[in-house]
């Protein structure tokens, strides 16, 4: 959690605790104060910063998204906060115009939330922007070998992995032969299936090219009898071949951290900074990437792949 996202849940208990005293308060006094602060000190402290804070962490990542608006967070902290406190140092007073503004306020931040993370789930996406030091690092491509086109190509780029693997079993090999060594695992294969990745998504996340790719799987589906598909080419940096993360090779944002891990154990430091110790039992090794985890623990991917590289000592 970041810090505005982890404020949330950290204030959500401190008013729990004081909505509690005032409970207390309320068995032996029922002044209008003291009811109005418990109730909104209840629903406007404790439960809705509670939504917040988790929902600012959890929703955008079942979502496979980054929060749109993510500036709007620290604003909508204070405003929240704001917003209820002075609801309630103003309520005795009411009706009066410092209600009113703080009231006004205590809506607004509820509309911040609805609006952000709505536009987080129903609108496209933002460009990821290329970190420009893995940009930096990365070898120049060389162009892709042309692919063989398929006569009724089956197997097309936005088809989802786990379609692919149910449909066509046989097609395992293909994908570790082009750099997927954890489909090899039967039961990293039935945990892929549930994940709705495009073959287009995946190709881009191991710098596999995606023709190629696709062309390779529809020889596997089926292959031409009048001649044999062709054999996976090695190209510098990109492409058909590149299986994992090599010694003295640069890392990227693409990169897997089980590859980087296994390439340079030197980085370990690196990761358990940043991602403390359950990051070296976590599954998500074996697929997610330097980008993708980054995203995932709110840390700048530019900043991890400088001191990974570091470590690394390239």
């Amino acid at each position: 959690m970041d810090r505005y996202t982890k404020g949330f849940v950290v204030a959500s208990l401190a008013y729990f605790f004081l909505a509690a005293v005032l409970g207390i308060w309320m068995g032996g006094n029922t002044p209008g104060w003291v009811r109005f602060a418990h109730v909104h000190f209840n629903l406007l402290g404790f439960m809705s910063m509670m939504i917040y804070g988790v929902g600012y962490f959890i929703l955008p990542r079942f979502n496979g998204r980054t929060l749109h608006w993510p500036s709007w967070v620290p604003v909508h902290f204070y405003v929240a906060n704001l917003g209820l406190i002075g609801m309630v140092a103003t309520a005795s007073e009411r009706p009066s115009n410092g209600f009113v503004i703080f009231s006004i306020l205590s809506v607004i931040s509820a509309g911040m939330f609805a609006v952000n993370l709505g536009a987080t789930m129903l609108l496209p996406p933002k460009p990821v922007e290329e970190e420009d030091e893995g940009k930096a690092h990365a070898p120049p491509a060389a162009p892709p070998p042309p692919p063989p086109p398929p006569a009724a190509p089956a197997i097309g780029p936005e088809m989802r992995v786990g379609e692919i693997l149910t449909r066509w079993p046989q097609t395992v090999e293909v994908f570790v032969g082009h750099g997927f060594s954890s489909l090899s695992n039967p039961e990293h294969r039935e945990q892929v299936k549930q994940i709705p990745i495009t073959l287009r998504m995946a190709c881009e996340r191991h710098n596999v090219d995606l023709d190629y790719m696709v062309a390779e799987l529809n020889g596997a589906v089926a292959p031409a009898p009048a001649k044999p598909a062709p054999a996976a080419k090695t190209l510098p940096g990109k492409g058909p071949g590149k299986a994992k993360l090599s010694r003295g090779e640069p890392i990227g944002a693409d990169h897997i951290l089980g590859d980087i891990l296994s390439a340079y154990p030197e980085t370990e430091k690196v990761f358990r900074k940043y991602y403390g110790e359950g990051c070296f039992s976590c599954p998500g090794q074996a697929t997610e990437s330097v980008q993708q985890s980054a995203m995932m623990h709110n840390v700048s991917a530019k900043q991890l792949l400088s001191e990974l590289n570091q470590a690394a000592g390239v």
